[in-house]
């Protein structure tokens, strides 16, 4: 029998059912046409909400729009900011509808709202009411669902001249850097929970940490948004100044256009305009311009009525450009809410009107209408009128009820991302029905580009495995920059690049080490960690190695125990007063060694838990039997003079009267508690991340020398404390605390590293930080053995002296002034200085002076590592 013949059945029903797949998007139904100002020049990006589906769409650069619509009635309103809003009534049967809109400038009313008695702007009653309500816009919604498509795109603008033949090279085309599609399932459940789901997503490049859904998320109701200070801020009037522009009438809404600009331009404020919603005192929509650390965001967001005086974005536009390392960005988004279906808050369904005690005649008392013995929602369910201020403390309870009956109430947000498992395989059939708005010819040519390089990375990948495995080795590369394997997504091993653990003093000469680790990465993790050295002057192999165990490993709790020991080398400053890196650098190019260290063979234990940023413990005991080294080589690439001394490897310290010991035996007890009382979280995906500044940090050590336990030859006993505090002031400037103080009740017997050392600096160019470290103390010079006070006081000004110049700000760069003291028994130890942080984003330069004991020990400029390094990557977390 002809096979043929035999599948032929099958092979018809097969192209029946693909033909049945394919009719909706063959046979689609729905509106499409152009949005055009009155003279018929394009009106890209606006706004098309259709009623019955709680869907939006808007218009691509050419001012083209299409909707996709089942055959039935529906009303479609098309907004432009500046624009009279048209509605349109459309009839949807089986084939599209074209629909071309014209709209008109925005007639200006003659009336003003809210003239106030004392003859201020009436933006400012405008703002007032709308500050007031903005928390019961908050607690308005209870929940909502909604879907969200993204389309972005990012073009490189301008690269450093030594970056454009490398980019030729790879044939980027700065049109073609970025793009994305991505569509998203979203919830939110008040006070603080959003979810959202990836249901599909399309992605090219890099976005540089730029993506718009941390905005999205976010609320201009909220005090501040992404760091910035909102307008609707109780800070606003302290930050912004406001100016009633224009009132209008749209769809029967009075909307008040107020001009937003800040008291003193600079990071994290914003300029531009916004549009409030007369009586309810809500948000309309927004234009609205930010900086942060010299990234400047563009923002505009269409709201419409989604229920009875709610209004929620529909449409929003995020334009993002800057420069990072000479390399000039732009990024473009567009996100758009569609089936939008929202729950109100029951308990705050009750009409009242906000007045403004400032500005109005407010002569009847609220309570007369809001009894105070009454519940917070009861006192807004009674409506009538209600005064600002009574508003906001109405408010304020009404929280402060909701946290004590939350089940986190230290939890401030709550983001829960998941991503289908399916969402990187949609096709462009998929895209081309699911899409809101036209691509451009821009974009058709970037996705063309884009699925050219999926076909030949699929291609190229087809016989890889399994991804979850990363098993090749390079051997001229992985011994230089190091490797990590994976294998079942559980097990990896991993050595550290010998090009950073090569290193020089002159007690070992030239050294080499590496880490060579295993780690476990199930529910209960496990490691094993092997550190060989090699010092080639004293010809000494060292090694230390390390058992780890957590039964208990999650971002709430985590529990850990640790085994180590070994033969290894050490600082006398257990925190590494020095890198070994920029002290090779000393040593060989200077000809200066600060490096002091000694050899021990020691076994260590260590139990430490943690309670989310909360509270944690740490219990250790280690017994180590020290060796005195002294220095073997004076080797350097450019002697002084052809001569060269290192002197010993003594710390030079005013406290050690007597020799060290050739060898010491010392088993020491440590234990510690940290605890920071009222902090505050956000939770991302069950993940607890600490809200910088929500509370002090209180740390309480202790350490004790184990006299005659095992040998060992120490006798003290030492108690510290330690106090840390972030406190953000105004819009952008940052005060940052830090307290240290201890004593020793017994120092009968001590070796200098059973010390107290200080984290001091003797170089001009430092990795250190920028907040806790000393600038010009020496190393070792005032080390105790008695009771000593430091602190530590950092200030970033978000504007001082050149940073008050437009240029110097928007290149994020800040400036600090800082003042650290130390108080010990051998000095009384000061210094000041001033700092130019966020250089090239990577360095600061400081000016420093110190004084010991009342004297002048000159001033020094030095070098170090940006303050907000550590940030960059943080912007949109």
């Amino acid at each position: 029998m002809n096979p043929y013949l035999y599948f032929r059945p099958f092979r018809t029903a097969l192209a029946f059912c693909c033909l049945v797949a394919f009719f909706p998007v063959l046979h689609a139904s729905g509106v499409r046409g152009k949005v055009q100002d009155e003279k018929g020049a394009a009106l890209p990006n606006a706004t098309i909400f259709v009623r019955e589906t709680g869907s939006g769409a808007v218009s691509n650069p050419q001012g083209e729009y299409e909707i996709r619509l089942e055959p039935g009635t529906y009303e479609l309103s098309f907004q432009f900011l500046g624009y009279r809003t048209e509605t349109r009534t459309v009839q949807v049967r089986s084939e599209w509808v074209p629909l071309d809109i014209q709209l008109a400038l925005q007639p200006i009313e003659l009336r003003m709202s809210g003239i106030n008695l004392n003859g201020e702007d009436p933006a400012y009653t405008v703002m007032r009411k709308a500050i007031a309500k903005a928390g019961y816009h908050r607690q308005q919604v209870d929940r909502y669902e909604a879907r969200i498509y993204i389309k972005g795109s990012g073009r490189i603008m301008d690269v450093p001249f030594f970056l454009r033949k490398e980019m030729k090279k790879s044939g980027l085309d700065s049109n073609m850097a970025f793009t994305l599609e991505s569509v998203s399932q979203v919830s939110f459940q008040r006070p603080n929970t959003f979810k959202e789901n990836v249901i599909s997503i399309r992605s090219q490049g890099q976005d540089n940490s730029t993506s718009p859904m941390p905005y999205i998320q976010s609320s201009f109701y909220e005090p501040k948004v992404q760091e910035a200070i909102s307008p609707l801020s109780p800070q606003a009037f302290a930050t912004y100044r406001f100016k009633l522009e224009s009132f209008f009438i749209d769809r029967g809404y009075g909307v008040n256009k107020i001009k937003v600009t800040p008291r003193s331009a600079g990071d994290n404020v914003f300029d531009g305009y916004l549009y409030i919603v007369e009586d309810a005192w809500s948000i309309y929509s927004l234009s609205l311009t930010t900086i942060q650390q010299g990234i400047q965001f563009q923002i505009e967001q269409v709201y419409s009525p989604m229920e009875e005086k709610v209004w929620l974005p529909l449409t929003q536009t995020f334009h993002v450009s800057g420069s990072i390392f000479g390399v000039r960005l732009e990024y473009n988004y567009l996100a758009t809410a569609s089936n939008y279906k929202v729950t109100l808050n029951p308990e705050l369904k009750g009409a009242f009107e906000v007045l403004d005690e400032k500005a109005e005649d407010v002569t009847e008392p609220v309570q007369k209408q809001s009894p105070a013995a009454a519940s917070p929602s009861d006192r807004l369910a009674s409506g009538g009128e209600i005064s600002r201020k009574e508003l906001r403390k109405i408010l304020s309870e009404y929280e402060k009820e909701e946290r004590k009956t939350s089940e986190a109430p230290e939890v401030d947000i709550n983001r829960v991302v998941e991503i289908d498992s399916q969402a990187y395989k949609k096709d462009s059939t998929y895209w081309e029905r699911i899409r809101p708005v036209p691509l451009s010819e821009q974009e058709v040519k970037g996705y063309r580009f884009q699925d050219s390089i999926s076909v030949t990375m699929a291609a190229d990948t087809s016989d890889a495995g399994d991804p979850a495995d990363s098993t090749r080795f390079n051997p001229a590369m992985g011994l230089l920059l190091g490797q990590t394997f994976t294998f079942s997504g559980r097990h990896r091993l991993s050595y550290d690049p010998l090009l950073t653990r090569y290193n020089f003093n002159p007690v070992d000469g030239t050294s080499l080490n590496t880490n060579l680790k295993y780690d476990y990465l199930g529910e209960k993790r496990f490691g094993l960690v092997f550190n060989p050295r090699y010092a080639f002057i004293r010809q000494r192999f060292n090694a230390q190695g390390e058992v780890y165990f957590n039964p208990q490993h999650s971002y709430q709790r985590n529990a850990r125990w640790t085994v180590k020991g070994g033969r290894y080398i050490a600082q006398f400053n257990p925190d590494d007063a020095i890198s070994p890196w920029i002290n090779t650098y000393q040593t060989l190019v200077k000809a200066r060694n600060f490096m002091r260290i000694y050899e021990k063979d020691y076994l260590s234990g260590a139990f430490a838990y943690k309670q989310a940023n909360d509270w944690g413990i740490r219990i250790a005991f280690q017994w180590a039997n020290r060796l005195r080294l002294e220095n073997q080589t004076t080797q350097t690439f450019y002697p002084p003079d052809g001569y060269v001394s290192y002197g010993t490897n003594t710390p030079d310290a005013a406290e050690l009267v007597e020799p060290i010991p050739l060898r010491q035996t010392a088993g020491v007890l440590s234990l510690s508690f940290e605890i920071s009382p009222w902090q505050r979280y956000q939770l991302r995906n069950g993940r607890k991340t600490p809200i910088p500044g929500s509370s002090p940090r209180f740390v309480l050590n202790y350490r004790k020398g184990m006299d005659r336990l095992l040998g060992s030859e120490v006798d003290y006993d030492f108690l510290e404390m330690e106090f840390e505090q972030d406190i953000a002031v105004g819009a952008a400037g940052q005060l940052d605390l830090r307290l240290h103080a201890g004593w020793f009740p017994n120092n009968a017997r001590m070796g200098f590293a059973d010390f107290k050392h200080f984290p001091g600096n003797q170089i001009r160019v430092t990795g250190a930080d920028p907040v806790a470290s000393y600038r010009m103390l020496p190393y070792y010079a005032f080390s105790t053995r008695e009771a000593y006070v430091g602190t530590f006081a950092h200030y970033q000004f978000r504007k001082f002296l050149l940073t008050r110049f437009p240029a110097v700000w928007m290149l994020g760069i800040k400036e600090n002034l800082f003042f650290n003291t130390l108080v010990t028994p051998q000095t009384n130890y000061l210094e000041l200085g001033y700092g130019v942080d966020n250089l090239l984003r990577f360095f600061r330069v400081e000016a420093v002076a110190s004084f010991e004991s009342g004297v002048f020990k000159g001033p020094r400029l030095m070098l170090g590592v940006s303050s907000s390094l550590d940030n960059l990557g943080d912007l949109f977390e």
